[in-house]
């Protein structure tokens, strides 16, 4: 059996390589969770809810450009897995904008945490060195609290904030896999 030596990079998805409704990422928080503060709850709708509105929300949403190519580069030095905060399992975007087979894994968040919060547990318990994000919300939480190096994606509602040394801005995944990729 051979090990993979890649190291494990974990992928947000919306803001990341799908795109948000009319390239507006509204869903960015401009303020930052204390980090020693206890995480609060998340309101959670029930599943038949849920479900319907997800589709709504995201099946119609466009891949970010150039984030397939970028993705497929990164596999050749990374080890990548999707952790969302998405709360619905987006296998139809993924196969319908031939993503699927990119990632070795999926996780999307079950729990009664918020997106910040689950994806700090998720990625301590994958043993993730990288992360790629959108919210600074959520790349501050992981510089403050981990040993993850925390890869920012550009946009202008997460811009000229006061972000931990162990955040670097990039500009999308194509600037990433430039970045890290030989």
């Amino acid at each position: 059996m051979t090990l993979d030596a890649r190291p494990l990079m974990t992928v947000d998805m919306d803001g990341v390589f799908c795109e948000p409704p009319l390239g507006r990422n509204l869903g960015i928080h401009r303020s930052f969770t204390d980090p020693a503060e206890a995480p609060h709850p998340a309101k959670v709708y029930p599943r038949w809810v849920r479900e319907p509105l997800d589709r709504l929300r995201f099946d119609f949403r466009r891949p970010m450009p150039g984030a397939r190519e970028a993705l497929l580069r990164l596999a050749t030095v990374r080890r990548l897995v999707v952790v969302t905060g998405r709360r619905t399992v987006p296998t139809w975007w993924l196969r319908h904008h031939d993503f699927e087979g990119i990632f070795e894994a999926l996780y999307v968040n079950r729990s009664a945490l918020g997106s910040a919060h689950y994806k700090q547990a998720t990625l301590r318990r994958l043993g993730a060195v990288e992360h790629v994000e959108d919210d600074a919300r959520t790349a501050q939480l992981l510089a403050q609290t981990t040993d993850i190096h925390v890869y920012l994606c550009d946009w202008p509602r997460n811009r000229d904030l006061p972000l931990a040394p162990a955040v670097e801005r990039v500009q999308n995944l194509l600037d990433l896999a430039a970045r890290l990729v030989p």
